[in-house]
C-alpha cells in the first residue's frame, strides 16, 4: 500500500510562517530631484510628498512620514563612483524636506549616469490614507534615479530637470506586529532546507518500501 510523504514539524511551521506578511502596493512618499541650485551648484534634494504635501491618489498618506538619508551611492560615467553618507543630508523646512547640504554635494559639472539612494521611513503604521487594504509600509527603502531620455537631454543627469519618485512598500495581510523583509539568501537558504527534508523523507519511504515488499 502507497503511504503519503507526512510532513515534518519544521516544513509545518515553515509553511505556516508564509501568509503571515504579505506585501502590497507601492505607496509614492517623496520625490528625489537632481538640482541647479545656483549657476555653479548641482545637489541631490529629496522633497517628502507626506503629510500637508501628500496628493491623493499619486501620494496619498496624510499623515507625516520622516525620510531618513542612510547613503546615496552617485555613479559616473568613467565608472567611478561617489558615496554620499546619510550625514551629508539635512532636513531643511517643516514640510520634512532634505537636501544634500554639505560641501561634498556640490556635483556641478560632472557627468552622472545614476545614483541610488537608501534610506528608511518613520513611522510605518498608523498612517492615514494608505490604499485600501494596507496596514503599513515597510521601514527601508531604496530609489534609483537615472537620465530621462524623453524630457531631459544627453545621457547624464540634467540639473534641473531629471528626478525620481521615492517608493515605500505597502504591507497588507499581515498577522504580527513586526513586518520585515526578509533578505534574499534566506528565502534560498529556507527553500533549500525544504527541499532537502522533501528528499529525506522520499528516500525514507523508498528504503521502507524495498525493505516491506507489497503482497497481494
Amino acid at each position: 500500500m502507497h503511504r503519503g510523504m507526512k510532513l515534518s514539524p519544521i516544513l509545518l511551521v515553515a509553511l505556516a510562517v508564509f501568509p503571515a506578511a504579505a506585501f502590497a502596493d507601492s505607496v509614492a512618499v517623496g520625490d528625489l530631484t537632481y538640482d541647479a541650485t545656483s549657476s555653479s551648484t548641482d545637489q541631490f534634494d529629496i522633497t517628502d510628498l507626506t503629510g500637508t504635501a501628500a496628493f491623493p491618489p499619486d501620494a496619498p498618506i496624510t499623515t507625516p512620514v520622516s525620510i531618513t538619508v542612510t547613503s546615496l551611492v552617485v555613479n559616473f560615467s568613467g565608472g567611478s563612483s561617489l558615496t554620499l553618507p546619510g550625514s551629508d543630508f539635512s532636513v531643511v523646512d517643516s514640510s520634512g524636506d532634505v537636501n544634500c547640504t554639505n560641501s561634498a554635494c556640490n556635483l556641478f559639472g560632472d557627468n552622472i549616469v545614476s545614483a541610488v539612494l537608501n534610506g528608511t521611513l518613520s513611522p510605518t503604521t498608523g498612517l492615514t490614507g494608505l490604499p485600501a487594504g494596507d496596514t503599513g509600509i515597510l521601514t527601508d527603502f531604496s530609489t534609483t534615479i537615472t537620465p530621462d531620455s524623453v524630457n531631459c537631454t544627453g545621457g547624464t543627469l540634467l540639473a534641473g530637470c531629471d528626478s525620481a519618485i521615492i517608493y515605500a512598500t505597502g504591507v497588507s495581510g499581515t498577522t504580527s506586529a513586526t513586518v520585515s523583509a526578509p533578505e534574499p539568501s534566506t528565502w534560498a537558504l529556507l527553500g533549500m532546507g525544504l527541499l532537502a527534508l522533501a528528499m529525506a523523507r522520499r528516500k525514507s519511504w523508498r528504503r521502507s518500501a524495498k525493505a516491506s515488499p507489497m503482497t497481494a
